[in-house]
């Protein structure tokens, strides 16, 4: 959701929209259990630019990650589960109990929501201010995102990129901030790790987000919040910083309280 205090977050510079001639693909970046990265080059007419392509393995090949999760406590069809707690109407309940039983038919529903979930909370997290990659496009069997890196390479996982002890405390600081950010979108990652976080230029960006959850709408927001703080600040304590795990979960708890009450507030009058 984008806060209504504030104003819609530019396109990136440099990404061309529309008024394309061709989008070519240039060759693999990352190869994962549910979906492969490709990268893109996207020509307009006068210049081109590069994109990231993720594009989802058909639904009989996926692992489906923290699928037991996103069942459980995502929205489908307006509709929320909090464990063997239903609150939904009527209509809903073959499909959801397709996708429970992992029939055919429930695992394609699954897929497409899968999909469907990754871009609108991309889009959310980018209105949002948050260090995400820009979502240029839906597509039929992924997205189509901001490409990290340059003509050169692209960005490395934090977990694989070389850090300089001098630039911890600033990556922190920036980790802290995305956070907040993600927080005060109303959602937790719910997979946060350096595995999932990119460093490019100084710059913390984070990526995969379709397990992610609304807070509002789950039982389990929170003890998924902590264990993204706890795997976070694990790395950085490792590296040598010394940081304070449970000051970031109460400050990230309060401000996603705090900005729920001000939606309330606002929706309400």
């Amino acid at each position: 959701m984008t806060r209504i205090d504030e104003p819609a977050r530019p396109v990136p510079a440099g990404i061309i929209t529309e008024d394309y001639t061709e989008d070519e693909e240039i060759g693999l970046l990352k190869s994962g259990k549910e979906a492969d990265v490709f990268l893109v080059r996207r020509h307009g007419r006068e210049r081109s630019c590069l994109l990231a392509a993720k594009r989802y393995r058909p639904v009989e090949q996926r692992a489906f990650r923290n699928d037991a999760i996103y069942r459980a406590h995502r929205r489908i069809d307006g509709l929320v589960r909090d464990g063997d707690r239903l609150r939904r109407p009527k209509a809903g309940r073959g499909m959801q109990k397709a996708m429970d039983q992992g029939s055919g038919f429930g695992r394609s529903v699954l897929a497409e929501r899968w999909i469907q979930a990754e871009h609108d909370t991309l889009s959310a997290l980018w209105d949002a201010g948050a260090p995400v990659p820009y979502p240029v496009a839906r597509l039929d069997v992924g997205i189509l995102m901001e490409f990290v890196g340059d003509d050169e390479q692209a960005a490395p996982r934090l977990v694989d990129a070389r850090v300089d002890r001098e630039l911890l405390a600033d990556l922190y600081d920036q980790l802290r901030e995305a956070m907040l950010a993600i927080a005060r979108a109303g959602f937790v990652h719910a997979d946060l790790s350096p595995y999932n976080t990119l460093l490019w230029d100084g710059r913390l960006w984070i990526i995969d987000v379709p397990q992610a959850v609304t807070i509002l709408d789950s039982s389990v927001a929170n003890d998924l919040l902590h264990h993204d703080v706890m795997t976070m600040c694990g790395w950085f304590a490792r590296k040598g910083l010394e940081v304070d795990a449970d000051q970031l979960f109460v400050d990230l708890v309060n401000e996603a309280f705090d900005l729920q009450m001000r939606d309330l507030f606002h929706a309400g009058g």
